[in-house]
């Protein structure tokens, strides 16, 4: 079985009792549950098809038939030797080199097609076009996420947009007004963070905003309200890693994934440019290997 909703109805201290023996039968039948009605779960929990809903409202669906879809994706997707991955420590003890190997490519592997499946097309469409019209790209995360934040980076060198990443804290908050204030230079940033509370996403955004700067919000939170409602476009990825967590081993690979998502709708905008780009680009790179080489070699070294 998995976990991004079953680790959800686990959290038993956030349900009501009725939640709770909803949560508990679905936690040992999670098969069954897909299969049935809201009709028959109500039935045979005794519990009222309104507690239903609400329990799935809990969890991050809409409603019953969207957890089933999800549940049922997850159960297909997940399972692993009929054995539950966890997303905070998925390396149980006593694991061999081939076990830990098997696992990552398994959580690998099915992270993508769970993220497949809940792609928000159209927002992934906006964020590259409001990309794509823009002059400058100001890209923001600390911590885990600024390591998406530089793989994106680079990328959008290749293609010959400029982009600025400050990797570092506290410098991060004022790069926003650091250049030209001319209104006909067209600015955009992309703030990456998995929890959107902190108080450096909090100074971060306040600066876009006050110097009306739009900006894409790339977050693994369910309501990072009220940052998404301020946001050019939210990008939302599907995980349910908690601050215990070994390491962001969701987050990671479905941030990469829906922002090479947005880098590849990016790149088609503009396809014969772009292409171009990246051959004077590599161009640039063997010239300077070349020259380097035969420096050194002209020195001996």
């Amino acid at each position: 079985m998995i976990i991004i909703i079953i680790e959800h109805l686990k959290e038993t201290t956030r349900l009501t009792s009725s939640e709770q023996v909803l949560a508990e039968f679905i936690l040992e039948y999670p098969r069954l549950v897909v299969n049935i009605s809201l009709d028959e779960l109500s039935n045979q929990c005794h519990v009222s098809q309104a507690t239903i809903i609400r329990l799935c409202k809990k969890v991050g669906t809409k409603g019953f038939s969207e957890f089933k879809v999800k549940l049922a994706s997850e159960l297909t997707a997940f399972a692993l030797d009929e054995k539950e991955i966890s997303v905070d420590l998925p390396i149980p003890e006593g694991s061999s080199t081939e076990d830990v190997a098997d696992i990552f490519y398994n959580l690998s592997i099915r992270t993508l097609e769970y993220e497949y499946k809940a792609l928000d097309f159209p927002s992934i469409k906006k964020a590259a076009q409001t990309i794509n019209e823009a002059d400058i790209v100001y890209l923001f995360g600390r911590g885990e996420s600024l390591i998406i934040a530089e793989d994106l980076h680079y990328k959008l060198i290749r293609l010959g947009i400029s982009s600025i990443l400050e990797p570092l804290n506290g410098f991060q908050e004022a790069i926003s007004i650091q250049n030209d204030n001319n209104p006909s230079i067209k600015k955009v940033a992309i703030v990456i963070s998995q929890y959107s509370n902190s108080h450096q996403i909090h100074y971060t955004i306040d600066e876009l905003v006050t110097n009306s700067i739009p900006f894409i919000l790339v977050t693994s939170t369910s309501d990072s309200w009220p940052y998404d409602k301020i946001a050019k476009v939210t990008l939302r990825v599907n995980s349910s890693e908690s601050r215990y967590k070994m390491g962001s081993f969701i987050s990671r690979n479905s941030m990469l994934y829906i922002l090479d998502c947005v880098f590849g709708e990016l790149f088609t905008l503009n396809y014969k440019e772009n292409k171009n780009n990246l051959s004077k680009f590599a161009k640039r790179k063997m010239e300077r290997k070349y020259f380097y080489k035969s420096d050194r070699n002209k020195k001996g070294i």
